[in-house]
């Protein structure tokens, strides 16, 4: 997804090096409108996770795994945020934005709208402890098998060879 970049607030930190908790905490303390992008070497490329704020708030999110196509929006995508900060193998970017650019962001790209935004105080909710390249495995799994390939509609018409 295209962000628009008014003010680099933190540029290139090594996920190693990168407190999410902390991070997240003082931005939302400082009533930060922006985004937090982590783009990590994940089990099988780069995977790109964002977190929108807007006056403190979390309030939209997405999570992509570029190699595959695959893009997780909103609530759904929290939990790979969460563990791509995780991952030793990347790189955190911060970017201050308005308010009204948050607005902009948010109101073309309905699906990255979070149901409720997260609060300081539910932050540690999005947590986690340790980073798992499982997370990235699963959600793969789970959009492949929805997903029905060309190749396998084809074979129901008797025309498997086409595909």
């Amino acid at each position: 997804m295209n962000l628009p970049v008014s003010e680099v607030i933190e540029q290139g930190t090594k996920t190693i090096d990168f407190n999410y908790r902390k991070k997240a905490e003082g931005l939302m303390l400082k009533e930060f409108s922006g985004y937090i992008v982590s783009t990590t070497d994940g089990f099988d490329g780069i995977e790109e996770g964002v977190l929108i704020l807007r006056k403190g708030y979390i309030v939209a999110a997405l999570y992509e795994i570029l190699n595959y196509g695959i893009t997780v929006f909103g609530d759904s995508s929290i939990k790979h945020i969460a563990n791509s900060f995780m991952n030793k193998k990347g790189i955190v970017d911060v970017y201050g934005l308005t308010n009204q650019q948050v607005d902009l962001v948010t109101a073309f790209n309905d699906k990255i709208k979070l149901a409720r935004p997260i609060t300081k105080k539910e932050i540690s909710k999005t947590y986690l402890d340790r980073f798992s390249e499982e997370f990235s495995k699963e959600l793969l799994k789970e959009v492949i098998s929805s997903h029905e390939s060309k190749e396998s509609v084809l074979k129901k018409f008797g025309l498997g060879r086409l595909g």
